[in-house]
Formats: C-alpha cells, structure tokens, sequence
C-alpha cells in the first residue's frame, strides 16, 4: 500500500527542516500503480507497483542543489539532506534565484480515491475483457492496456508552505487491428468511473478498423480536415511543450516572444491551462506548493502569455501561475492541464460542412521542424478517411503531414460542442473536435 497523506506530509516537514541549509524544501510522491496489459485478444500482463519518493532542494545563498531518494526511514531521509547540501556547495551561483517561495492560499478538492478498489486486478479483467469482445466478435485482434494510479503528493518548505494531496486516475487503450494493416483506436483518461465504458469504448476502435479496411492512396496536398480530440490534443501538447512555458519564453525560443497581446490564432480559439476544473486529472498546486491557476494562454485568439514558477515569475516580472515542475528539471515550468474551449458544432456537422477533405483519429510519431512557427511534422493513424459531399467516404492509407499549427489555428472553421480529456503520464490536455481550413500533406507512409 502507499503511504497516507498524514505520512508523507510530516516526512516532507521533516526532511526540509533537518537540512542544513539558508532554506530547504522537501517533496514527497507516494504511489500505487496497477497495469492490465492485452494483446491478441487475450490478457498477458498484470502487474502492481507502490513506490515513495523523497527529493530534496537545498539552498545557499544564490546556490542550489538536489538529491532524492525513495527510503524514507530517518537514516537515509538524513543522508539525502546532506547530500543535497553537498550539491548546492558545488553548484554554481545562480544571481536570478529569487529563493524559495511563500505559502500562498491553495484549493485543495476533497476527493474520494475509489478507482484502485473499483479497478483491482479482478475489476481491469472485466473492463479488458469487455474491451475485447468488440474486437474478437468481428474477427480483429485487440491490443491495450487498463490502469489506475493512486498517489498522494506532500510539499513542504522552511518557509512555512504545506501542502499535501491526493488523487487518482484512470486509463484505458485499445488498438483494434484487421486484415491488409486496417486498425482503429479509442482511449479514456479520467477520474469519474461512470463516464468509463469499456464495450463502447471497444466497439468504437472496431468499428474503426472495419472502416479502415482496404484502404487506398490519397494525393499529396492541402487538404480540409477534421481532427479527433486525439489529433487536438497533440497538437494542444507541442503547444504547450514548445511555446506556452516561460523558460522558452524567456530564452527567446517560444512563439509568444514579440506575440503577447496579438492576434495569432482564429478569434474562435481560445486555450487556457486549468488544474482546478473538474474534467481534468492531476494535483491542484505546482512541485513549490504553489496554487496552480486558471491561465489563459491564447484568448479569443490573442496571445496572453506563458505559464511560470517563482523563478521565473521573477525573473520575467509576471504573476507567479503555479506551474512549477520538480527541481531540478532541463524546461522549467509547463502546463500539465490545458484545454481548448468548446464551440457549438457536432462532429457530425463538421464532417457535413465539407466538400472534400481528410478526417484524421489521431497522429503518430510527431516530432518538431520549427519551434518558432511550431511547424510539426509527423503522420496520421488509426483511422484516416476521405470525406466527400459531407460524408466519410473512402478510408485513406496513413499520410504523412509537415504543418504550422499556429498557421493551421488561424484557419478554424468550426470547433466541437464535446471534449475529450486525453494524455500521457505526467499531464493532460480537455480537447475538442476541430474543422481546419487547411493542412499539408506531403504523402503516404509507406
């Protein structure tokens, strides 16, 4: 089992006050994970992990250094406080540090943890299998996964912040794979347990893949599309990685540099960073203890600014968001729950509004060409359609795209009335369908 709350709270007291440093701070992760792999329309892999970790930040004067540990007995807690001591002795002089911050008011949710007694081997079973019979049924095979983590977070300061939570969430994958490489994917990630729907949830990637059946060649070009929440989501994911952080901001490599408070995307677009809504997964103050804030990141299509920690709160002059990552860490603060704001529009209205264009499930294999204009360039999978005279038509082998998404947000013709929370571990993004006026194309995969 993992540690309670009450615990870890007064290990991580205890570790930042026993430092011996100008100030300390002290975080603790305790966790229980539990995985049901499938494959092959078959169950192959179950397997549980309860972990507690301990990281340690010293401070000395403009100084600072990390060490962590996952024994929490008082021996080794000791031995991590003065190996962190050591480090900030080695480390260079940092004269932006602005030092550790103060407590600040924190919302905490009181949150019932029933996913892990809901989900225990016997419960994942169940779901896998239901996920299954979808698949099997129609003669495809089903590969993916059913898991739930459980973990309590503990933050602590010599300056007097203390904050501790817990949570837990959800998640579900399913590949659904046919004959000539047709295949169709679904997933859920959240924490309501009613909303989660494992026959739904595989019958939608069956149908997927027998959609996908035969699939042809579709010419190099731009292209009207429709993205699933899925495709939304990464691109919500590059945005935040590559431009809404204020280091990148800072060093001049985000998209928002010389951009705030002008227009760069759709007046139809707005995206926010939210911790606190209830859709959304995750703990509701930042790796400092800090109140992660409701922050809005392009508003009605302006650009309004970065997400930030104390440092660089301080560093840039800006309000402190709340969006700290554990020290020491190579990107400075990030958003870990952003959302895009919903529009009016059904899928099916969408797809009805087009002539001809492309429908895409979700991306595979994105990786970055510009980080200035965020041009991406990956392929799509799982699920690539033609639509012709405002229907799916025929299903399209998967097709490999190099696109600006800042480019492609100001083109947004329409933006779906329900959202999907999807992600990956550490964060999530609440994303809904999009109609795009263009998107490039550059040819098949193969």
């Amino acid at each position: 089992m993992r540690r309670s709350l009450e615990e870890i709270r007064t290990i991580a007291n205890r570790a930042a006050h026993m430092t011996r440093a100008d100030s300390a701070e002290a975080v603790v992760i305790s966790s229980i994970s539990a995985l049901t792999r499938f494959a092959g329309n078959r169950i192959h892999q179950n397997v549980t992990e309860t972990d507690s970790q301990l990281s340690i930040r010293a401070v000395l004067g403009t100084r600072t250094g990390v060490a962590s540990t996952n024994r929490l007995d008082n021996e080794a807690v000791a031995r991590c406080a003065s190996a962190a001591v050591d480090a900030a002795r080695h480390a260079p002089k940092d004269p932006d540090f602005p030092g550790l911050p103060k407590p600040a008011p924190l919302s905490i949710p009181s949150r019932s943890l029933s996913l892990l007694s809901m989900y225990d081997a016997a419960g994942r079973a169940r779901a896998a299998a239901e996920i299954i019979q979808q698949s099997d049924a129609r003669g495809l095979v089903a590969a993916g996964t059913v898991s739930v983590n459980d973990y309590a977070v503990a933050i602590a300061n010599t300056h007097d912040v203390d904050a501790s939570m817990q949570t837990d969430e959800l998640r579900a994958t399913v590949l659904a794979m046919g004959e000539g490489g047709a295949s169709g994917w679904g997933s859920f990630l959240g924490r309501d347990a009613g909303s989660f729907l494992p026959a739904q949830l595989g019958s939608s990637a069956a149908t997927l893949a027998e959609r996908s059946a035969g699939a042809g060649d579709l010419e190099p070009g731009t292209y009207t599309v429709v993205l699933a929440p899925e495709a939304v989501a990464d691109i919500l994911d590059f945005l935040g990685y590559l431009g809404f952080g204020a280091k990148a901001f800072a060093e001049g490599s985000s998209f928002l540099v010389n951009a705030l408070g002008t227009r760069v995307a759709d007046t139809c677009v707005s995206i926010y960073d939210d911790a606190l809504s209830p859709a959304t997964i995750g703990i509701s103050f930042d790796y400092e203890g800090q109140p992660r804030r409701r922050t809005p990141l392009i508003e009605g299509g302006v650009a309004i600014g970065p997400v930030t920690d104390s440092y660089f709160a301080a560093k840039l002059d800006r309000p402190d968001t709340g969006h700290a990552l554990p020290a020491p860490n190579p990107y400075g603060p990030l958003p870990l729950n952003i959302e895009m704001q919903a529009g009016d529009a059904t899928l099916d209205e969408m797809i009805g509004s087009v002539e001809r264009g492309v429908y895409v499930t979700r991306f595979h294999y994105v990786n970055v060409e510009d980080p200035m204009k965020v041009v991406l360039t990956g392929m799509t999978r799982d699920g690539t359609f033609l639509i012709e005279n405002g229907r799916l038509s025929t299903p399209v082998r998967n097709l490999r795209f190099t696109q600006s998404v800042l480019s492609a947000l100001s083109d947004v013709r329409a933006i779906g009335s329900k959202r999907q929370l999807c992600g990956g571990e550490g964060g999530a993004a609440l994303a809904p369908a999009l109609l795009i006026g263009h998107w490039a194309f550059t040819g098949q995969t193969g």
